[in-house]
């Protein structure tokens, strides 16, 4: 990791600590706005906007592979065939 990433995640962080100390993070803010706070400000409120991308992180998006169990009564014969040979299920005491 570069410097200038790690010192920026150093007063991030460091920002963040002050902030909620003061119970005023940008995520707080704006929920004050939404619940019809009128004692924000537009230019607290635009600040908070501005600040947020760097005191909270956006959630990833994330990769799953999941097999989709479907009842016993919407499978085909062969499906269930299958499953009752153990062709396409997972072997007996498998973890």
């Amino acid at each position: 990791m570069s410097e200038f990433k790690v010192v920026g995640r150093k007063v991030s962080s460091r920002v963040a600590g002050k902030l909620a100390d003061a119970r005023s993070t940008p995520l707080e803010i704006m929920a004050r706005v939404m619940a019809g706070d009128t004692s924000v400000t537009e230019m607290q409120f635009e600040a908070a906007k501005a600040a947020a991308p760097y005191i909270h992180p956006k959630l990833s998006a994330v990769q799953m592979n999941a097999t989709v169990r479907r009842s016993v009564a919407d499978m085909s014969d062969e499906e269930l065939a299958a499953l009752a040979t153990d062709e396409g299920g997972e072997e007996e005491g498998a973890s």
